[in-house]
């Protein structure tokens, strides 16, 4: 029933929407640009090929290893999440719960540089997640709980004086969820970047969304109701935009 109506929320909402994915209406010009030159911006880029390949990859072996056709982020997000990070170009970052690995590496495509703290959760497919980050090994710390993940990023974007970059793709039960919304407030606070998916397919998803959107003071949120990417810096003030991307 929820999913329903949300459905149909976004059908009432189709045309406003589209405008604004267009531009129209948009009153901050860093919003302007963040959706037509980030969120939706339709030029190649070089890392979009590797993306395709490892995704191939991933669908392959895990329908040789599990017998199943199995349910892969889009080519088309995990572009979106490889802009994303083009334009805030983090050292460091964290996600948490993956599946197959491709978000993880299309984040890493950024820099060769770049690092990742990773709690997996339950959805993970070791062995074909394994297969697919195998060239990004040495740059992927695997924390075996959440809060090892959090404290530990924390921590290091402190020392470091750098701004969060957090991808979080699942949730696995209360503990983690109330964990996980208190460090993506934190985060924001702090001028941090945060996206969250599978919001329709999640309720845990789309409530951790709402916790964290009650608690922040500024910054701007962009979602199509199936990803929600929220800005933090400091100077923008609070706004939510809905939008097709």
């Amino acid at each position: 029933m929820v999913k329903i109506k949300k459905r149909f929320k976004l059908y009432l909402t189709a045309v406003n929407r589209y405008k604004r994915s267009k531009g129209f209406g948009i009153h901050s010009p860093f919003a302007f640009m963040f959706v037509l030159r980030v969120l939706r911006e339709q030029s190649a880029y070089y890392a979009y090929s590797d993306i395709q390949e490892r995704r191939t990859i991933a669908a392959s072996l895990a329908h040789k290893v599990e017998g199943r056709r199995p349910k892969l982020i889009s080519m088309k997000s995990a572009r979106m999440l490889f802009r994303i990070a083009c334009y805030f170009h983090p050292e460091v970052m964290m996600q948490i719960g993956t599946s197959y690995g491709v978000s993880t590496t299309a984040l890493l495509d950024v820099s060769s540089s770049s690092r990742m703290l990773i709690y997996k959760g339950t959805d993970a497919h070791d062995v074909v997640y394994d297969e697919v980050t195998r060239r990004y090994s040495g740059r992927i710390e695997v924390c075996r709980s959440i809060d090892s993940a959090i404290g530990r990023y924390s921590a290091e974007c402190r020392a470091a004086e750098t701004p969060s970059f957090i991808l979080v793709n699942s949730i696995d039960d209360g503990n983690d969820a109330a964990m996980c919304a208190d460090a993506l407030v934190d985060a924001l606070a702090q001028g941090g970047t945060v996206i969250l998916r599978n919001l329709m397919r999640s309720q845990a998803m789309a409530s951790l969304l709402a916790d964290v959107e009650a608690r922040i003071s500024h910054g701007m949120t962009f979602t199509n109701s199936r990803v929600a990417v929220i800005v933090g810096l400091r100077h923008l003030p609070r706004q939510r935009f809905s939008l097709w991307f």
